[in-house]
């Protein structure tokens, strides 16, 4: 939106400048010859009254003359006086006194009473005029100057260049003025998305703080109704959650200690009591572990959970976790490579991240090929280390990335049940790298496998003014 403003106000206004700047420059070359030329309309209008009053050229008054040598000497021109003949009677020149001169400009004057040239090679006008007779005379005389316009011409060229000049700076001020106002004008908006933002990460205690105006204050006030309904959602939904998991705990812990009771009695059991005793056993292992992750789920959420952070060497953690997952490997076939770089060592959480890492590692191996194999990578750079997991399973579609992180969900959601999942292990990986101030993204392709990369701090992340 921002872009789009910016480029409308600097549109508008950078093509009214150069609008501007072409009506002046236009006005300028119309007008260019205006002075010069009115003068001598009016100086040829006046020598009517004096040729007739001293009967130049043939009289002895020399008035005429001597105006008519100053003209040109003024203008830098040359002057010339012919009767109706077309012969020249005065001559500023000297040289065609007595001469018929038949020239296209005197005679378009003739015909149209008027005539006015500009070479703009010589940069010189050429200014004729059939002079009106006051006697009542049908005899014609012609006034005709040729005379220098480079004065006139330089003038022209440096209005035309400041013109250009101030259109220029204008445009660089609305082009300067568009920005910050399309900065300014979006800003309460950009702080309403990134508000946005960080609520659709799970932060549903954050509040937009917008007033710029009305309107975006009336829209920032609505948004934060929305978000006191959902917290309160939220937090209903979470305490549920943790109420209900606490409630669960007990009874399944106790019939995890009778079924441990009756398999370990030492008595001989029917073969089919001992089967199902063992399932009930391992339906309960599995219920236990759902109970606790949807119970370290609800800490997190309510950040009672907080992160102990401590100088760890990350090195040493992948391998706990190799070690962890050997026996799932070797049971599903699966290789797993690992390859580190350098020694790392980083400011974090030991057993929230063994957990974080483990779960994509266990899910690399447990939806994986038969004879597949799992690649893990840790490396570093001055800020932050890199933990990149890729399998050769069979990939996640493009459409199913995106939820992946969802709580209780599940891609393949038979091999999901086949393999024990719940789909929440990806989900309290992700609280956790989150909680660190890290990063976790996903690449996959059908077929190809799947990548997972995580990105955390090296050092532990500052918040508040410095308070972690």
């Amino acid at each position: 939106m921002s872009f789009i403003l910016f480029l409308g106000i600097a549109f508008c206004g950078i093509v009214s400048c150069v609008l501007l700047s072409y009506i002046l420059i236009s006005y300028n070359d119309r007008h260019l010859f205006d002075v010069t030329r009115k003068q001598l309309s009016d100086y040829s209008e006046g020598l009517s009254y004096d040729i007739a009053r001293t009967g130049f050229p043939s009289g002895s008054d020399t008035t005429v003359a001597e105006q008519l040598y100053l003209l040109a000497e003024n203008y830098h021109g040359r002057v010339l006086i012919l009767d109706g003949s077309l012969q020249v009677c005065f001559d500023s020149y000297r040289t065609k006194n007595g001469k018929t001169v038949v020239a296209p400009e005197i005679l378009e004057a003739v015909a149209e009473k008027t005539h006015f040239s500009y070479d703009e090679e010589s940069k010189s006008a050429t200014y004729v005029r059939v002079l009106p007779s006051v006697t009542g005379s049908k005899e014609n005389t012609i006034f005709f100057m040729r005379y220098d316009m480079s004065s006139e011409w330089s003038r022209y060229q440096t209005s035309r260049r400041y013109i250009m000049m101030i259109a220029l700076c204008l445009s660089i001020i609305i082009f300067t003025l568009a920005i910050v106002l399309a900065v300014v004008f979006t800003r309460p908006l950009r702080r309403i998305n990134r508000a946005l933002t960080e609520i659709g990460n799970g932060k549903f205690d954050e509040r937009v703080e917008v007033r710029s105006n009305r309107q975006v204050a009336d829209i920032s006030d609505s948004v934060n109704q929305i978000l006191e309904r959902t917290h309160e959602m939220v937090e209903n939904r979470q305490n549920f959650v943790s109420d209900v998991s606490h409630e669960l705990k007990t009874p399944m812990t106790s019939m995890k200690i009778l079924a441990d009771a009756l398999l370990n009695s030492g008595e001989e059991l029917p073969p089919m009591v001992h089967e199902f005793l063992t399932d009930i056993n391992s339906e309960i292992d599995r219920e236990n572990h759902i109970i606790s992750d949807l119970l370290a789920l609800a800490r997190m959420d309510r950040k009672t959970d907080t992160i102990q952070y401590a100088r760890t060497h990350i090195n040493e953690i992948l391998d706990v976790i190799l070690n962890r997952v050997a026996p799932l490997a070797e049971s599903k076939e699966v290789e797993v490579v690992c390859e580190s770089y350098r020694d790392i060592y980083a400011d974090v959480d030991e057993p929230k991240m063994i957990t974080a890492i483990t779960n994509i590692v266990e899910n690399a191996i447990l939806y994986n090929r038969p004879n597949g194999s799992v690649y893990v990578t840790l490396n570093a750079n001055m800020t932050y280390f890199f933990v990149t997991v890729r399998d050769t399973g069979n990939g996640i579609a493009e459409s199913e990335i995106a939820h992946i992180f969802e709580r209780f969900y599940r891609v393949d959601k038979d091999r999901s049940r086949e393999t024990g999942g719940t789909g929440l292990g990806l989900a309290i990986t992700k609280d956790i790298i989150n909680a660190h101030g890290g990063q976790i993204k996903v690449y996959s392709k059908i077929n190809e496998g799947t990548t997972f990369s995580v990105r955390v701090p090296l050092a532990k992340p500052v918040r508040n003014g410095g308070k972690a």
